[in-house]
């Protein structure tokens, strides 16, 4: 398999992944990035205090190689319920095996009425609470 990203930044500031991947025989892949940007700007400390809501009552929880198990599991009343905003920090250090095993959150929520072809829904809405007057 040979694979390429290309991050390209557009004029209106727009961050593009492009990935492009062939195989010389049916290859299963799962091409994907795990960037994380700090909405306060470069230098300006933690992102433990934004806030995140997730629009996902589920998430698919993983083995202890962070491999997903193929559960869905409900987020009520754990850790991973950012259904309300949260800042990202709160529950991060909870005794709770999935924040354990990933040393954090590096999970997939299961987004609430995704799955529709040409729907768009609301997945996330993440907030520096620094940048107010921003």
């Amino acid at each position: 398999m040979v694979a390429t990203v290309t991050f390209s930044l557009g004029t209106s500031n727009a961050l593009t992944i492009h990935y492009h991947a062939t195989t010389d025989k049916p290859t299963v892949i799962n091409m994907t990035n795990h960037s994380y940007f700090n909405l306060g700007g470069q230098a300006s400390g933690s992102i433990l205090g934004e806030k995140l809501m997730l629009n996902a009552n589920t998430y698919t929880p993983t083995n202890a190689t962070q491999i997903p198990t193929g559960a869905i599991d409900p987020v009520a009343g754990t850790p991973m319920d950012f259904r309300h905003a949260k800042t990202i920090g709160r529950d991060i250090t909870d005794d709770f095996q999935q924040l354990i095993i990933s040393h954090g959150y590096d999970h997939n929520w299961v987004i609430n009425g995704g799955g529709t072809p040409g729907k768009l829904v609301l997945a996330a809405k993440a907030k520096d609470p620094s940048a107010a007057g921003r």
